[in-house]
C-alpha cells in the first residue's frame, strides 16, 4: 500500500464495555475505568463508550493524522523534475489508496512515513490474546484472499540481450506493448502505466524509451495528474535531465471530466491553452466527449456540452508554431451554424496547414440548411471550402455526419488516401460510385460501416475505380438507439442478379460483415467472383466475410459446406512444418510424432475449429471425407490456389445482426451450480 501510516497497534477493549451494556443505570464513577495506555503513557486518554471511535493513543503535543492531501497544486509533478528521472517517472505513479478518495503519488507517501518503535506497553498488549467478537463498522464476513496462480512458461533458457536493443526498437516494444494509456469508455488509467513506470526503473538502457512512451500520449486523468502535467511542463526545461516538453506528440482530452469542471478549490479550472503552448512538438490533439463512442444516437437526444471552441486555443498554437497532423471536429462543442464559418477560419491558420487527418462528428445534426431543388446551400459550400483549405489532408473520416451528401462528396478533395464513411443517411451506393469514378485511383483505404443507404452495387466497378485499394471493410449492421429502433437497412436487394463484384488485385484485407437482404442464387456468384479473382489477389492477406441467408435450413447447411470449404481451400495459407533447428521452446521429444511426418501435415491442414468452419461435426467422418474427395474431382481442379491468407473467417447463417455473436460456450458455467446429486458425504 503505497500511503503509510502512522503506528497503529491494535488495542483491545476495556473490560468496562461490559458495564456499558448492562440493564442497570451506570454511576459516574464507574465510567472511567483505567485505559491499558496509562501503564506507558500518562497522557493517554480513556475508551470512548462507542467502540466504533478510534482506539489509537493520543497525545497533546502531536498534530491528528489527516488523510487529506496537501494543496500543492500539483506538488507531485514538481517533485519530479528536482533531481533527476527517478522523480519523473514516481509521478505517474498516482494510487487511490486514501480513505477520502484524494490522490497521493507513492513518492510523496515514502517521505511522510514516521518511523515505528517498540514500547513496552506495545510489546505487552501484543501477547494479549485478541477478542474473538466483532467490533462496530466492521465487515460480518471477511472476503476470502484469492491466491495468484503461477503459471511455468518453457523457455531455452536464453535470455535474449534486451538491454542491448536500440532505442527506437524498444521505443516501438514498449509503445505496442503498452497502449492504449487511458480507458476512455470507463475513464480510467490502465495498468500498463504501472508496467511503463516499472521498465523505467528496470535498467538504465529502459528509462530513456520507457519515459519517451509515457510521455508520447500522456493520461490525462484524472485531473490532478493532468494539473501535475502541466506544472512540470511549465518549468525551465533546460534545468531538468530531460526535456519532458519535446517527448509529448499526442493530446487526448476528456473535455467534460477536465475541461469543463474546477479540478478542487486550489487549482480551480485546467487551462488547455497553456498546455497547447508547453508542448510545441505536438502532432494530434483530440478533444472527445464521453458519449462519442456511442452510435446511432437521435439527433433530438444528442446534447451539447457547455465547453466551446476557444479562440485563444488556435490562436496561441499558431504562435507557438505548432503544426498539428491530425485534429477533430465536433458539433457537441459548437452547433454547425457556427462551427462551419469557424472551421474555415482555423483551417486558413498556421498550425493546420500540415493537417493530413482530420474527424468530423455529427456536423449537420441540427436543422441544417440546404439548397433547394438539390442546389448546395451555403452551410454545404462551407464545408466544402474549409476542407479545401487542407492542402494535405489524406485522411477522412464523417461519423454521423448528416450534412455529407452526393454534393459534399464529389467534391471532396483529391489527395485521399483513406475514407471512413460510418451512420451517414444522406449518402447512397450510387453516391459511393460516383465518388469512386472520380476520386477513387489514390485510395488505399475505404471503410463504410453502418450506412443506412448504402449496399455493394458500388462494387462493381471497384477494380477499375480504385486500383490502389489495399483494405476494404463494409459493415451492414444498422445501429438506431432512438425509440423508434429501425435497424433494417434502406435498400431492397445488397446486390442484383446482373451486378458481379470486382476485386482490386492489391487488395491486402478484405471485411465484409453482416451481409443480408440477398437470396442463395446471388450469394453464390459474390464467392465466386471471390474465387475467380483469386489468381489476381496475390496480396490478399485477410479475408472476414459474415452473410445472412434466410433460406431453409436445408438449403443453407448445403450452402455453408460448399463455399465455406471452397474458400479455405483457395485463400487459406498451407504453411510447412516449422524447422525444428529453429527453436526458442525446448522441444518435448516424448510428444514427438511418430511416422513418415505425414501426421503433421494432416493436423496442419485441417481447417479451423468452429461450430461455422466444421460441418463434419453434423455427419460421420466416412461420409464427409467422401464428400470432400467428390467435391476437390469435380470442382478443384479448376481452381487456383492463392494460398496466402493467414486468417480466413467465413460465417454463414440466419441470425439477427448484433455486434456480438454468442454461441453455446458463451453459456456454460465454469463452476458447479451446487445443485449436484448428493453423495451422502455432505454431513460426515
Amino acid at each position: 500500500m503505497a500511503y503509510s501510516m502512522r503506528n497503529t497497534s491494535s488495542t483491545f477493549p476495556s473490560p468496562s464495555s461490559t458495564l456499558l451494556r448492562h440493564s442497570r443505570p451506570v454511576r459516574s464513577s464507574r465510567t472511567k475505568v483505567q485505559s491499558y495506555h496509562e501503564e506507558s503513557d500518562s497522557d493517554g486518554d480513556q475508551f470512548s463508550r462507542r467502540e466504533s471511535l478510534s482506539l489509537r493513543p493520543r497525545s497533546s503535543h502531536r498534530k491528528p493524522v489527516s488523510y487529506r492531501e496537501d494543496s500543492t497544486d500539483g506538488s507531485s509533478y514538481e517533485l519530479m523534475a528536482e533531481n533527476d528521472d527517478s522523480d519523473a517517472v514516481a509521478d505517474v505513479n498516482v494510487r487511490y489508496d486514501t480513505p477520502s478518495g484524494h490522490l497521493r503519488s507513492e513518492k510523496l507517501a515514502s517521505s511522510r512515513r514516521v518511523p515505528t518503535t517498540n514500547t513496552r506497553s506495545r510489546s505487552k498488549r501484543s501477547t494479549r490474546p485478541k477478542r474473538s467478537g466483532l467490533g462496530l463498522g466492521r465487515p460480518l464476513y471477511k472476503r476470502r484472499k484469492v491466491e495468484s496462480e503461477t503459471i511455468d512458461i518453457p523457455s531455452s533458457g536464453v535470455v535474449p540481450p534486451w538491454q542491448r536493443l536500440p532505442y527506437h526498437i524498444l521505443f516501438d516494444i514498449f509503445y505496442y506493448a503498452s497502449h492504449p494509456l487511458v480507458d476512455e469508455v470507463r475513464l480510467s488509467r490502465n495498468p500498463s502505466v504501472q508496467w511503463l513506470v516499472h521498465m523505467a526503473r528496470l535498467c538504465k538502457s529502459f528509462h530513456e524509451p520507457a519515459l519517451a512512451v509515457l510521455y508520447y500520449s500522456p493520461p490525462l486523468m484524472p485531473s490532478v495528474g493532468a494539473h501535475g502535467l502541466l506544472n512540470l511542463l511549465s518549468k525551465q526545461q533546460d534545468c531538468l535531465s530531460t526535456n519532458y516538453a519535446n517527448k509529448v506528440k499526442e493530446l487526448h482530452v476528456d473535455v467534460e471530466t477536465l475541461l469543463l469542471y474546477k479540478s478542487g478549490p486550489t487549482l480551480g479550472y485546467f487551462n488547455l491553452t497553456n498546455l497547447a503552448v508547453k508542448t510545441p512538438l505536438v502532432k494530434r490533439m483530440r478533444l472527445y466527449h464521453p458519449a462519442d463512442h456511442v452510435i446511432g444516437t437521435a439527433s433530438y437526444e444528442i446534447s451539447h456540452s457547455r465547453w466551446r471552441y476557444p479562440q485563444e486555443l488556435f490562436s496561441s498554437m499558431d504562435s507557438s508554431s505548432i503544426r498539428l497532423r491530425s485534429w477533430e471536429w465536433n458539433s457537441r462543442f459548437m452547433e454547425t451554424s457556427v462551427l462551419l464559418p469557424f472551421m474555415l477560419d482555423v483551417h486558413a491558420k498556421f498550425a493546420f496547414r500540415s493537417l493530413q487527418e482530420l474527424r468530423i462528428m455529427r456536423i449537420g445534426m441540427e436543422d441544417f440548411d440546404r439548397g433547394e431543388d438539390d442546389e448546395p446551400g451555403e452551410q454545404e459550400e462551407l464545408l466544402i471550402t474549409a476542407l479545401k483549405e487542407l492542402p494535405h489532408l489524406s485522411r477522412l473520416e464523417f461519423f454521423e455526419c448528416p450534412a455529407l451528401n452526393q454534393f459534399v462528396l464529389s467534391n471532396l478533395p483529391s489527395t485521399l488516401t483513406h475514407l471512413t464513411i460510418t451512420n451517414c443517411e444522406g449518402i447512397d451506393s450510387d453516391d459511393i460510385g460516383s465518388f469512386l469514378a472520380s476520386h477513387g485511383e489514390p485510395l488505399r483505404e475505404l471503410c463504410l460501416d453502418h450506412n443506412r443507404y448504402v449496399d455493394l452495387s458500388f462494387m462493381v466497378s471497384l477494380a477499375a475505380s480504385c486500383k490502389n485499394l489495399e483494405k476494404l471493410r463494409v459493415d451492414i449492421s444498422i445501429h438506431d438507439r432512438s425509440s423508434h429502433h429501425d435497424v433494417e437497412p434502406g435498400f431492397y436487394e445488397l446486390l442484383r442478379l446482373s451486378e458481379i463484384p470486382t476485386w482490386p488485385t492489391t487488395l491486402q484485407d478484405i471485411e465484409l460483415t453482416n451481409l443480408r437482404n440477398w437470396d442463395d442464387t446471388v450469394a453464390e456468384y459474390f464467392f465466386a467472383s471471390l474465387i475467380e479473382a483469386a489468381p489476381e489477389l496475390r496480396d490478399l492477406r485477410r479475408l472476414v466475410i459474415s452473410a445472412i441467408l434466410k433460406i431453409g435450413w436445408r438449403d443453407r447447411a448445403t450452402f455453408r459446406e460448399k463455399w465455406i470449404s471452397r474458400l479455405q481451400t483457395v485463400f487459406l495459407r498451407r504453411s510447412a512444418p516449422p524447422n525444428p533447428n529453429r527453436r526458442s521452446i525446448p522441444h518435448d521429444q516424448s510428444q514427438k510424432p511418430t511416422g513418415s511426418g505425414n501426421e503433421w501435415d494432416l493436423i496442419h491442414h485441417d481447417p479451423p475449429s468452429g461450430d461455422s468452419l466444421t460441418p463434419t461435426k453434423r455427419k460421420s467422418r466416412r461420409i464427409s471425407e467422401r464428400e470432400n474427395e467428390d467435391n476437390h474431382s469435380d470442382n478443384y481442379d479448376d481452381f487456383f490456389v492463392q494460398g496466402m491468407c493467414d486468417i480466413v473467417q467465413i460465417r454463414i447463417d440466419n441470425l439477427r445482426p448484433a455486434g456480438t455473436q454468442f454461441n453455446e460456450q458463451d453459456f456454460l458455467d465454469d463452476e458447479l451450480s451446487g445443485d449436484e446429486d448428493w453423495s451422502g458425504d455432505r454431513f460426515h
